[in-house]
């Protein structure tokens, strides 16, 4: 499995993470609790994002390099809209 992770410094973290679960939410069984939201996109590929009061901690987990790659920038253009006029940096690693 290739796995990527990210950190986006944001005040927005709780909202953005609830916008990305709604959204998503009509077409995956995504799970959100406690500062948490897991969106399973099949049974081996899956973002995972933790909000807190100073960011967002992300992880796209995928079989293959090249589909982490999508997922990353998939994740992170869904954010980027939600955020209205907020311009956020990820650094993924």
């Amino acid at each position: 499995m290739a796995t990527t992770h990210a950190r986006l410094e944001t005040q927005q973290a709780q909202r953005l993470m609830t916008r990305l679960g709604r959204h998503w939410g009509h077409k995956f069984d995504v799970v959100m609790e406690d500062g948490r939201l897991v969106v399973p996109f099949s049974e081996t590929e899956r973002a995972t994002l933790v909000a807190s009061a100073s960011g967002l901690d992300i992880e796209v987990v995928h079989p293959e390099q090249e589909g982490v790659e999508k997922l990353k920038d998939v994740v992170a253009e869904h954010l980027q809209r939600f955020s209205k006029d907020e311009v956020l940096k990820f650094v993924w690693s």
